[in-house]
């Protein structure tokens, strides 16, 4: 089940539930491509949260619900319902024909239809076409292509009923076309339903979102080999710009290398799309450029950042508040991320810009007009005071919580249940952090956060959030000295990130960078299990991290393959070390954690002896450290930079 079904799943249970009474057979027969087993499953799980949350009337509906959905009573489909579809599907056609696809004649007709709107209908649609098409002649056969062609760009773009189904339809009719306008033939037509087809599939709920992202680039590709920059330029490069789009998203391949082939393609579109000549296309494309470079993994990070705040200020030169007020805000909003995030500058003075212009975008997504905008708007906006430097920190900390708090009254659970569970884990760790209120009373809403975002954050849906959030919660335990409650949370988000080994080898620079984060998990599950005087498990743990660090550092040889890497894991026994030695020998290991460092001795025959630091000796390590590092780098030591080379050039003998 992939997150965009997921959120289909729950907008149909939420419209389900709000829709007046006697309505919901009908909204059913409107979305049956989603009911499914999965979508079953959904719905049950809705159920035991209503449960939980005291409304069983709900929840009771919801069971009814799916009681119904899994019973083996289906009705099939009558000639009567064909014959209604078929009168629709001519109804719709020639509307489309007589007007010119004009959408003020069609839309009210697709609004007043939109029970109809439905797998039956696009097979009805692929059927007729089919047939009729093998009947007619050569210029009645493009005549309804461009009909049919017409047709599917309106549905696509049809704000009402079903997405799924509305893309579906699309998609069927894009097709039927292309089997008329062959690329010999109408090459002009093929490459535009080429195009549009791309786009549908990039907007496809049904199916898997990698493969949909797949079909999409072959079609914007396609049709780049007819719509070439020297014969048809402004096509040539709104498809780049399309093909950009498709790319930034791309599931399959590496990461890194995606996003080099977005911004390539977006810097393509910009030849042609300049800002003298077409603004608006100028100004769309600077955003997308942005945005790919604020996510760019190649390259310095800070540069990455200065490269998109620049474009998004670029785009907003156009997109300007009083001309486009929807375009600004969103351009805003970014805007605020990329600052969020910049490195060069003076951080406080960042953050600041940032508040500003979150603030700032809000006066346009107002909850009544963009609601969810306004409630992702009002979450990055938590963020950013969160991590405020000027003003004081608990009103700072309050101001986070209550931006956290309006935006779940938007991305609830049911409508947004990805969402939801980010901006839960988010007011977590600002209720973890405040100031204000009794400590107690705070950590109990930390702890209710979390276990809400784990409730989405499976460990088979979400893994790697999964993890984070297990993290944060046995953060909580640790520091309350629930100390049974924070080693089986650890413990969990442990086993959950050494399953995560295959992402941090994919290849990905973005995955291996996060996955050196983990280092603290392990570093507070050693605390923990010293606090439990289990000195032999803290050992195992030190050296599962390192185990795991020296996977990092191997999946930067491009040489080494997935299966010669070391399996972190359990395994990794104290009494396999102890094995390893004899009565004359020791091991002694250094750690680091965030207030000391400590020394473990180990012997053949006895238990492990611990030397504990203070912060003064953690302190003054760090800074023998960065001296050595700096003499050991010092550009003007010609000594070093001898002996450097002559490793090197014995290194390469060696090789």
């Amino acid at each position: 089940m992939n997150e965009q079904r997921l959120q289909a799943y729950n907008q149909l249970i939420q419209t389900l539930l709000s829709c007046p009474s006697g309505e919901e057979p009908e909204i059913l027969a409107a979305n049956t491509e989603l009911l499914d087993a999965d979508f079953v499953q959904v719905v049950v799980a809705a159920a035991e949260h209503f449960a939980q949350q005291g409304e069983e009337n709900t929840a009771e509906w919801l069971r009814n619900l799916a009681t119904y959905l899994t019973t083996p009573e289906t009705t099939p489909i009558t000639q009567e319902d064909i014959d209604t579809y078929r009168q629709f599907l001519q109804e719709i056609l020639q509307a489309t024909a007589e007007s010119n696809g004009d959408a003020e004649v069609i839309y009210p007709l697709l609004a007043a239809n939109t029970d109809k709107l439905n797998d039956i209908f696009a097979d009805l649609l692929r059927r007729w076409a089919t047939n009729t098409l093998a009947e007619a002649e050569p210029d009645t056969a493009e005549y309804i292509a461009e009909v049919i062609s017409n047709f599917s760009n309106l549905i696509q773009q049809f704000p009402l009923g079903s997405k799924a189904s509305n893309m579906e339809i699309a998609i069927a009719g894009y097709e039927i076309a292309l089997t008329v306008y062959t690329r010999s033939a109408f090459p002009v037509d093929w490459a535009t339903t080429q195009n549009n087809l791309g786009i549908a599939y990039c907007e496809r709920i049904k199916g898997e979102p990698a493969e949909n992202i797949e079909s999409a680039i072959a079609a914007f590709s396609t049709a780049l080999e007819v719509r070439t920059r020297s014969a048809f330029p402004v096509d040539w490069a709104t498809t780049q710009n399309n093909l950009g789009n498709a790319y930034r998203v791309r599931i399959f391949g590496e990461r890194s290398e995606n996003l080099e082939k977005a911004i390539a393609a977006y810097k393509a579109a910009l030849k042609v799309r300049t800002r003298s000549a077409f603004p608006e296309d100028w100004a769309m494309t600077q955003n997308n450029l942005a945005t790919a470079y604020s996510i760019r993994i190649l390259g310095e990070q800070a540069e990455n950042i200065e490269l998109a705040i620049a474009a998004y200020r670029a785009a907003q030169e156009v997109r300007t508040r009083r001309a486009f007020p929807e375009d600004w805000a969103m351009t805003q909003n970014n805007l605020a991320t990329a600052y969020g995030s910049r490195i060069l500058g003076e951080r406080a003075e960042n953050i600041e810009l940032a508040i500003a212009a979150f603030t700032e975008a809000l006066e346009v997504y107002t909850r009544s007009a963009f609601p969810q905008d306004w409630a992702t708007t009002h979450n990055n906006l938590g963020l950013a005071y969160h991590n405020r430097i000027l003003g004081k920190r608990a009103e700072n900390i309050e101001l986070a919580i209550t931006a956290y708090s309006a935006a779940l009254k938007v991305l609830t659970r049911s409508t947004f249940p990805q969402d939801w569970a980010m901006t839960q884990n988010n007011i977590g760790n600002a209720y973890l952090d405040r100031i204000l209120g009794k400590r107690a009373g705070n950590i109990e809403l930390a702890i209710n956060a979390y276990f809400a975002a784990l409730s989405v954050y499976t460990q088979s849906a979400f893994p790697q959030n999964h993890a984070e959030t297990l993290f944060n919660l046995g953060l909580v335990y640790q520091e309350t000295e629930q100390f049974d409650l924070a080693y089986n949370t650890f413990a969990s988000a442990i086993a959950t990130v050494e399953a995560l080994r295959g992402d941090i080898v994919s290849g990905d620079e973005a995955k291996r960078k996060q996955a050196e984060e983990w280092n603290q998990l392990y570093k507070h599950m050693v605390e923990v299990c010293l606090e439990f005087k289990r000195d032999t498990e803290a050992i195992e743990y030190i050296e599962r991290s390192k185990t795991r660090n020296l996977v990092e550092l191997l999946t930067k040889a491009t040489s080494t393959s997935l299966e010669r890497l070391p399996l972190v894991s359990s395994s990794i026994q104290f009494s396999e070390i102890q094995k390893l030695l004899d009565n004359k020998t020791t091991i002694i290991e250094w750690y680091l954690f965030n207030d000391c460092f400590r020394v473990f001795m180990i012997t053949s025959d006895n238990k492990p002896a611990i030397w504990h630091s203070s912060q003064q000796d953690l302190d003054a390590l760090i800074d023998w450290t960065n001296e050595y590092l700096d003499d050991y780098y010092n550009p003007e030591d010609e000594n070093k930079i001898q002996w450097q080379n002559q490793l090197e050039e014995r290194l390469k003998k060696l090789a």
